[in-house]
C-alpha cells in the first residue's frame, strides 16, 4: 500500500506542476502580456507626438511664390537661373522662381517632442521593469509568476533603454549600464546565494 501512496503523491505533484513546455509557455505569456501592459499604460500617460500636429499634411500643394511660402510658415529657396548656353532663338519654358520647404521649421519641434517622448518612455519602462523585477524576486508562491515578472521586468528595461539609447549621451549610457548592472548584481547576490 505504501508504494501506491508514494506513486499517487508523485503523480499529483506532476499534474499540479504541469508539463515543462506549458510552464514555459505561461511564463512567456506573462512576459509578453506584462510588456504590452506597460506600453499601453505609457501610451495613455504620455501619448506619442503626431507629425500632423507639427507639420501640415503632404497632400496639399506647396506654395509657388515666396510670399505665400512665408505666409504658410515655410522656407523659400530661390531657384538658380537657367542659362541656355549656345542656344539662339530658343524659348525656355517658365520655371518656378524657387522651392518652398514647409518642413524645415516644423521638423525641429517635432523631433524635440519625439526625444522628450522617448525620454519619458524610457523612464516609465525602466521604472516598471525595476518594479517587476523586484516583485518577481520575492517568493510569491508560484515560480512561473515570479519568473514571468522577473523576465518581463528585464525585457522592459532592455526595451526602454534601447529606445532611448541613441538619444542618450555617453555619460548617460554609462550611468544606465552601471545602475542596471549594480541592481542586477545586488538582487542576484541577495536573493540567490549558493
Amino acid at each position: 500500500m505504501e508504494h501506491i501512496s508514494t506513486y499517487t503523491d508523485e503523480k499529483t505533484k506532476i499534474l499540479n506542476k504541469g508539463p515543462r513546455f506549458v510552464r514555459w509557455a505561461v511564463m512567456l505569456g506573462i512576459v509578453i502580456a506584462l510588456n504590452i501592459f506597460f506600453f499601453v499604460v505609457n501610451s495613455l500617460i504620455f501619448p506619442a507626438p503626431k507629425y500632423e500636429d507639427f507639420c501640415r499634411s503632404g497632400n496639399a500643394p506647396a506654395p509657388l511664390s515666396q510670399d505665400s511660402c512665408i505666409t504658410e510658415g515655410g522656407t523659400w529657396s530661390p531657384a538658380p537661373p537657367v542659362d541656355p548656353v549656345g542656344a539662339q532663338n530658343v524659348t525656355v519654358p517658365k520655371t518656378p522662381d524657387g522651392y518652398c520647404d514647409l518642413y524645415t521649421k516644423c521638423q525641429k519641434p517635432f523631433q524635440t517632442a519625439q526625444q522628450d517622448h522617448q525620454l519619458k518612455t524610457f523612464g516609465v519602462l525602466v521604472g516598471f521593469g525595476v518594479l517587476s523585477l523586484i516583485i518577481g524576486v520575492f517568493p510569491i508562491g508560484s515560480s512561473i509568476v515570479s519568473g514571468g515578472l522577473s523576465y518581463g521586468g528585464v525585457l522592459a528595461m532592455v526595451i526602454g533603454s534601447a529606445q532611448y539609447w541613441s538619444e542618450a549621451g555617453n555619460w548617460l549610457r554609462l550611468g544606465i549600464s552601471f545602475i542596471a548592472l549594480v541592481v542586477l548584481l545586488y538582487i542576484g547576490y541577495k536573493r540567490f546565494r549558493d
